[in-house]
């Protein structure tokens, strides 16, 4: 959906009701009989959401070079070019390796599905090097969604700060990239990304399912 790359409200029946994506999707998983195109292959050929494009060997610019910073800083080295731009076969090799140790499709090509295992492998290294407190990211029970008053307090902040640790910034760019401890709309929006990038129902009501998730992809 144009909505999961930009927030664009297209095509509105699925930003307006997931469960028609759903649908749309299981309808396609039987006509492909789920032989033809694994999930994780398919969401490897398809425009990364961060970089809103496929990176492969030949790419060149600066989104290339970003994602080798970040390759690096993960730990996957490029000793002899380093960030240079160019996705060569350093790069591809670190990309490969990064795929090998998520268990996705490997095949050395940077999308959607190579994102979201690079994201997580950051999120660990950056707690393993924080104070390592596991209160850190100490998650509420319960619902947590957009009411009139606002949820607010301690718990709708350790929320936000789950999120913010996997990419998921309920106002990226804003002061402390959103976290105000408010739960609004731009807080309801990153819960629904979240929660689309991880096969739950996009609701964007934070509950036991997207707790459990976030204190899966945490750890």
């Amino acid at each position: 959906r144009h909505y999961d790359v930009t927030n664009k409200n297209c095509p509105a029946p699925w930003v307006r009701d997931s469960s028609q994506l759903a649908a749309f999707r299981k309808k396609v998983d039987n006509l492909l009989g789920n032989k033809t195109v694994s999930k994780e292959t398919a969401s490897t050929s398809q425009p990364s959401k961060s970089t809103g494009t496929i990176l492969k060997k030949g790419s060149s610019g600066s989104k290339v070079k970003a994602l080798q910073k970040r390759l690096i800083k993960a730990g996957f080295k490029l000793p002899k070019f380093g960030a240079d731009g160019h996705y060569g076969d350093e790069t591809k090799q670190a990309v490969l390796s990064l795929q090998k140790k998520a268990g996705i499709a490997v095949d050395g090509i940077y999308g959607p599905a190579t994102e979201k295992a690079l994201q997580i492998v950051e999120a660990k290294k950056k707690k393993s090097s924080s104070s390592g407190k596991k209160s850190s990211y100490k998650l509420p029970s319960g619902i947590y969604k957009v009411k009139s008053p606002l949820m607010q307090g301690t718990a709708v902040r350790q929320i936000q700060e789950a999120l913010s640790a996997l990419y998921f910034y309920p106002d990226k760019g804003a002061k402390n990239n959103g976290i105000d401890g408010y739960y609004g709309p731009k807080t309801a929006n990153a819960v629904k990304r979240f929660q689309l990038m991880n096969g739950l129902s996009a609701d964007g009501i934070y509950g036991p399912k997207t707790k459990a998730k976030l204190e899966a992809l945490l750890k």
